[in-house]
């Protein structure tokens, strides 16, 4: 998301940072205009399902992904590669792109009415399409592939065979990632607008149920863990909210689909109403504000929150009552009901009774290390003496306590590990860390700012190293632990080929690693010049396909694979073959 966009939002949001629920509170519903969601639907669209095998969904619009919503369909082709696909309408191909990851391989067809539709994870494209691609790929000696066409190079009909459905780039396994772009790039909900159909009259299912407290400590939120629902009155302290992990389910399909309605009540009054009509993909970082992240982070669970973060960018989409906390005012018995839809409107409901017992709660927060608070409607500047940590505006959704500090504890000898804030702490975008180290010249090359985990263990962060102030610097994605440390260390390449094997298939399949910086590119030549190989993040591979090799067949060749890493070490495998 562009920076002036976030401003204006943030700044636009700022203005409910007076309310507090603690204390006497003005009562506000928050409603704006998309939580009534209308599907604007044009009449004018007119899509074919993409697959000739029966429609079957593996993952739907909307589902809770790591740092995003999933932007479009997933259908099922039957667990194996190889299921044609077909364009879902007339138009041309007007984006090739080819990776590692992501989408893998993809094409982008676009419309006459504006609307683009997207076909991603291909094992193949179709054969004209796949020969362009790889004489691009040659051209360039690249892999990588962001290919713009113009209106005349592929026109395809509605129905006209694009290629064959795959496993390629982040996929977990062979299906097809189809979406439906509007005319504003958005990713629409193409079952909601009624483009694609599929019967569902089965309701969602509830996962689980969480219980969290809240305080508020010198003008910061401070949650606590309470659990899960047990038999009986739930004890509850005056503030608390409800943390929801719940799927939708379909007909045919055993994949746990996204939930579109979440309600919470307290005593029948609607208090939070979460609607996730579609979500442009510049916003996808804020579901970090909309789920409980410190579950996430700590146990890979992903649950929905009814407490409303100040500055979370979803909220127009978002009707709540006191940022849905469940405010208890007495002793009495309460009922808490949550319910759920999909967007057939078949719901799932639960039901809970909750009493205020303040005394089971007193002390569950402890008053220490709180000396400095980062607001979240403004930039924050941390500067220690070898330390500086900057937080741009628009970074954060709440308010936090930032504690920064350092033992000198060391698990490098070229500089302390600093402490600086919690990973439990939802990012919307990079904050950046300097951190002052002592690295000789011969060094510098190799040396990169590292996050700390448990156990000492090192994860690259990147960075750029300054001389004049011996920092080194980068933008990061989470707050945490972090020091300076190098990589002497080359990356691995493995394979069964022996040397002057004689080669009986097809392709030469590598497997690659690094333990520390990772991989930051490769080149594979046979007989002295460059040969397209495929390389797979999720597997680790690297595949040779020689049949594309450009070299003669029943000869002897000769092989160099180099590998290199992000510090700029390199491996290398030379083999010579028969095929």
């Amino acid at each position: 998301m562009k920076f002036k966009h976030i401003l204006k939002r943030v700044m636009m949001l700022s203005g409910i940072v007076a309310l507090s629920f603690f204390g006497e509170v003005e009562t506000r519903l928050h409603a704006q205009s998309r939580h009534d969601y209308k599907y604007n639907q044009d009449t004018t669209v007119s899509f074919r399902y993409p697959l000739a095998v029966p429609m079957s969904l593996s993952g739907n619009y909307g589902e809770l992904r790591s740092n995003h919503f999933h932007s479009g369909i997933d259908f099922r082709v039957g667990g194996v590669v190889g299921a044609p696909i077909y364009a879902a309408a007339q138009g041309y191909v007007s984006r090739i792109t080819v990776g590692p990851s992501g989408y893998g391989n993809a094409l982008y067809i676009t419309h006459p009415n504006g609307y683009m539709t997207v076909y991603g994870h291909m094992h193949c494209f179709a054969d004209e399409i796949a020969e362009f691609v790889r004489e691009r790929q040659y051209e360039q000696e690249s892999f990588r592939q962001d290919i713009a066409l113009s209106p005349e190079q592929f026109p395809v009909e509605k129905g006209q065979y694009i290629g064959k459905a795959g496993n390629t780039g982040s996929s977990g396994g062979p299906h097809l990632h189809f979406e439906i772009r509007d005319g504003e790039n958005l990713c629409t909900n193409a079952f909601a607008r009624g483009y694609l159909d599929i019967p569902d009259k089965t309701p969602p299912i509830f996962n689980n149920i969480l219980f969290y407290g809240l305080e508020h400590s010198k003008g910061i939120p401070e949650s606590y863990y309470i659990g899960m629902p047990k038999n009986g009155a739930i004890n509850l302290p005056e503030h608390s909210y409800i943390c929801i992990d719940a799927v939708d389910k379909q007909e045919g399909t055993n994949a746990k689909l996204a939930v579109n309605e979440y309600k919470v009540y307290l005593d029948d009054d609607l208090i939070y109403h979460f609607t996730l009509g579609e979500v442009p993909s510049a916003w996808g970082r804020d579901i970090n504000s909309l789920i409980e992240f410190k579950q996430k982070v700590v146990r890979g669970r992903t649950y929905v929150k009814s407490y409303v973060e100040p500055g979370n960018l979803l909220q127009d989409r978002i009707q709540h009552k006191n940022y849905g906390v469940i405010t208890l005012q007495d002793t009495l018995k309460h009922k808490v009901k949550v319910e759920v839809k999909d967007i057939e409107h078949n719901r799932a409901v639960r039901s809970y009774t909750v009493k205020r017992v303040d005394s089971l709660y007193i002390g569950k927060i402890q008053d220490t290390l709180k000396e400095n608070a980062a607001i979240w409607f403004l930039p924050n500047l941390y500067s220690r003496k070898g330390f500086k940590l900057g937080m741009p505006l628009g970074v954060l959704y709440n308010n936090i306590f930032m504690h920064i500090d350092t033992l000198e504890q060391r698990v490098t000898p070229f500089a302390p590990v600093w402490n600086a804030g919690s990973s439990r702490v939802a990012l919307r975008s990079a904050v950046s860390v300097g951190v002052e180290c002592n690295l000789p010249d011969s060094l510098v090359s190799k040396a990169f700012l590292a996050y700390v985990y448990a156990g000492g263990k090192l994860g690259y962060a990147g960075g750029k190293y300054d001389p004049q102030s011996r920092m080194m610097s980068a933008d990061v994605l989470s707050l945490g632990s972090f020091t300076v440390a190098v990589d002497m260390v080359p990356p691995q390449i493995t394979s069964t080929l022996a040397n002057n094997a004689a080669v009986k298939g097809n392709s030469l399949v590598f497997r690659i690693r690094d333990n520390l910086s990772g991989v930051k590119g490769y080149r594979v030549e046979i007989d002295g010049h460059w040969v397209l190989a495929e390389h797979d993040a999720k597997t680790r591979r690297v595949i040779v396909p020689l049949q594309h090799a450009r070299i003669k067949k029943g000869t002897k060749h000769s092989l160099v694979f180099e590998l290199e890493d992000n510090c700029g070490n390199v491996a290398r495998v030379k083999r010579n073959f028969v095929w």
